[in-house]
């Protein structure tokens, strides 16, 4: 799916068009969320729910209006609209409510200039990045090669699977990681400064 140099661009353009700005965001970013919400103990239904929630503030032109791209990155808006709804939900949770649905108040939700840490949204966030990156590549041997690196084979096992040598799977598997990050870069770049991008990778994938 192509998607715009900027996601600040796409959802500051939800004054004239909502509906469609949220749905164009939700497909693109809602899968780390909704692992997050699962991550943190939630149902399949309440970690659905939640995610809309989340996208239904996150594209609402009264809370944009608060928001400077200039100032804020949108992974930090958007891990501090989800813990706050997350919040949200758990004090109904606890109070016994039965409206899960009622309207969540983002009044008291302070707008990051910097990113927070939280190692589960993080890992969430680089699976979410990584597999969109995958893809991207395609099925080269390159990629091949890493990818069962990935999943814990050795240089040696992936050559005998792959009918290559130890050196070519070396090769492969350098060749691999460059592309990675590059695609990687690509897809920070939709959301971060050009300026934070380098930094914003570094710190996503520092154990790549």
């Amino acid at each position: 799916m192509s998607f715009p140099s900027s996601v600040w661009t796409v959802l500051l353009e939800a004054r004239k068009d909502p509906e469609k700005v949220k749905d164009v965001v939700v497909r693109r970013y809602r899968q780390p969320v909704y692992d997050y919400f699962r991550r943190q103990g939630l149902g399949h239904e309440d970690a659905e729910d939640l995610v809309q929630e989340v996208f239904v503030r996150v594209c609402h032109p009264g809370f944009l209006d608060r928001v400077d791209p200039r100032k804020g990155r949108f992974r930090a808006l958007l891990l501090t609209v989800t813990r706050h709804v997350l919040s949200s939900f758990h004090r109904r949770e606890y109070a016994a409510a039965r409206d899960r649905r009622r309207e969540v108040s983002l009044d008291d939700c302070e707008i990051p200039s910097t990113i927070e840490s939280d190692a589960e949204f993080d890992r969430a966030w680089v699976r979410h990045l990584m597999a969109q990156a995958f893809e991207s590549m395609g099925e080269e041997p390159a990629t091949a090669a890493l990818r069962l690196q990935m999943r814990g084979m050795s240089y040696q096992e992936i050559g005998r699977a792959m009918a290559r040598s130890e050196t070519e799977v070396t090769n492969y598997i350098h060749r691999g990681k460059k592309r990675l990050r590059q695609e990687i870069e690509k897809l920070i770049a939709e959301y971060a400064n050009r300026d934070e991008v380098a930094g914003e990778a570094r710190s996503l994938l520092q154990d790549l």
